[in-house]
């Protein structure tokens, strides 16, 4: 809901604050008194078009800003200045003109001569229409609306892999490449450590050989040699040790280290005997660590990096082999939706063809009510040039004033007071929501009968949100939750624009004024009369 809105030197406005009741604010003063001025700022406040006439003369700027209850936005401001710096904010951030329109759109919308986008726009007029479908329909909308979305996402998908084909081409072939090169070493895991230790071998085989045989024949060659000696060091312990504790240990020890000795023989013996010093098994290992030295320069630091590349690409390609499944299965799921959304975007233009006849037969008798005995209304559709995200129609709301006319669009042939009045007949049709609706010249050109039908009209709209009305009419200003009047006066030598509102007691006063120009017995009692009324039908039943 609307709780404030202050202007500073606004057109004829040096400074305003009003604060807004719940239900039907009403807005009354003398003609040029800047009635209206009130609701060109929500206008403004709401999107519209800045203009440097805005600003008040001799002032290089001017400010319009409200605030909000129960609403997701607290406060919102538009600045104008006579250099075009024009700034908007909405919780105090800066903000383009079209996130202000749609942030504080949702909250408040004006009708009236110069704010008929309500009408103007086929997609708002197609929201209000759709507010009629029952709720079958309202599922099928939604059911048509997720069909859609997935659509567009698998038109992207097929267009993605489209676009990427030549790509995905290229890259088969090195990922395939890659692999082969891989699999044609095969390298192993720990392989490559235990190829460098060959290698070490290989490349000092002689000193191998002549070291391993030396040690062979210092153990168990020509006597003395390593055993014999131990033996006959081993004899002499044993006989000494029949007398000396110590030595039976010692005796004991070496004869351990004589077995030792010989264990040690035999194993070297048969390292030596196996010993394959053979060049090409050289030339073998060498070729074998340069392969995976090939590989780890392009795929890893080591052969357990180059294993893990190999994997991956595996994965990769295996993705992209796939991606003509995907593409069928795409292409398959894009002829389903299509055919469902051809089949919900039919069934959604039957109801709103009904829709549209319902609607007409509720805003006809409105308009009658609302002065205009004539009019004729209608809701007609026509398929749209592409399927859209709605569905397949193009909504228009057509109107007569006269008969003989043809109905043509709402906002190109009815007046700002037709406007505001339609508008008021269909958000009591259809409802809207948006919390705060205001109008300007709802009342133009009516009076009489039709001035109380425009009245009780206007307060039951404002049983289901909060309406801001400029009236000049005694008879809306009697239902007034809140009433506001308007006064020019002067002050410094220049006309300024006051706001005051009307206390409950001033009220009679103030419409016996409205009815009359002055006050009289006679402007008095129908004053009297008419809040009389309009608090008997307000009254519950």
């Amino acid at each position: 809901m609307l709780h404030t809105l202050e202007l500073q030197d606004f057109a004829i406005i040096d400074r305003l604050e009003l604060e807004l009741a719940p239900g039907l604010n009403v807005l009354t003063g003398e003609t040029g008194a800047g009635k209206s001025i009130v609701v060109d700022a929500l206008q403004l406040l709401a999107g519209g078009r800045a203009d440097v006439g805005m600003i008040r003369g001799g002032s290089e700027a001017s400010l319009v800003q409200a605030t909000f209850e129960a609403a997701p936005v607290e406060s919102a401001a538009r600045r104008l200045t006579r250099s075009g710096r024009h700034t908007a904010r909405v919780d105090g951030e800066l903000v383009t003109v079209s996130e202000l329109a749609e942030r504080v759109g949702r909250l408040a919308v004006v009708f009236g001569q110069h704010a008929a986008q309500e009408l103007q726009s086929a997609a708002a007029q197609r929201r209000q229409l759709d507010r009629l479908l029952p709720p079958e329909a309202q599922e099928a909308l939604a059911r048509y609306r997720a069909a859609f979305e997935r659509l567009a996402e698998v038109e992207r998908r097929l267009e993605a892999l489209r676009e990427a084909e030549r790509e995905r081409s290229r890259r088969l072939d090195a990922l395939a490449f890659q692999i082969d090169e891989i699999d044609g070493v095969a390298p192993r895991p720990d392989e490559e450590e235990a190829l460098q230790a060959e290698l070490a071998a290989l490349q000092h085989a002689e000193r191998i050989v002549s070291g391993g045989s030396a040690a062979l024949a210092a153990l168990d060659g020509d006597e003395p040699n390593a055993t014999a000696l131990t033996a006959a060091a081993l004899r002499e312990l044993e006989g000494a040790g029949r007398y000396s504790a110590p030595l039976a240990e010692l005796a004991r020890d070496l004869r351990e280290a004589l077995g030792a000795i010989g264990a040690i023989g035999t194993e070297l013996e048969a390292f030596l005997a196996g010993f394959d010093a053979d060049p090409a098994r050289l030339d073998a290992v060498q070729a074998r660590l340069a392969a995976l030295e090939g590989l780890k320069r392009k795929y890893g630091a080591d052969v357990a990096a180059v294993l893990a590349f190999r994997q991956e690409a595996a994965a990769e390609l295996a993705a992209l082999e796939r991606a003509d499944e995907d593409v069928a299965e795409l292409q398959a799921e894009r002829a389903r939706l299509d055919e469902e959304l051809t089949r919900l975007a039919a069934r959604l233009t039957e109801e709103r063809r009904r829709a549209g006849d319902a609607l007409a037969a509720a805003v006809v008798p409105l308009l009658k009510q609302l002065g205009m005995p004539q009019a004729r209304f209608e809701a007609a559709l026509a398929p749209s040039a592409r399927r859209q995200r709605h569905g397949a129609d193009e909504v228009r709301f057509l109107f007569s004033a006269n008969p003989g006319e043809a109905p043509a669009p709402v906002a190109e042939i009815a007046s700002g007071g037709e406007l505001s009045r339609i508008m008021l007949a269909l958000n009591l049709v259809t409802g809207s929501d948006v919390p705060t609706v205001a109008f300007d010249e709802v009342d133009a050109g009516v009076g009489g009968a039709t001035a109380n039908h425009v009245a009780a009209l206007l307060a039951r709209l404002a049983e289901r949100h909060q309406v801001l009305v400029v009236t000049h009419l005694a008879q809306v200003a009697a239902y007034a939750d809140a009433h506001f009047v308007v006064e020019k006066g002067a002050a410094g030598g220049r006309t300024v624009t006051r706001v005051r509102r009307v206390a409950p007691e001033q009220r009679p006063q103030e419409l016996a004024r409205m009815l009359s120009g002055t006050i009289t017995e006679a402007s008095l009692k129908h004053a009297q009369e008419l809040l009389e009324l309009a608090s008997a039908s307000r009254a519950p039943a």
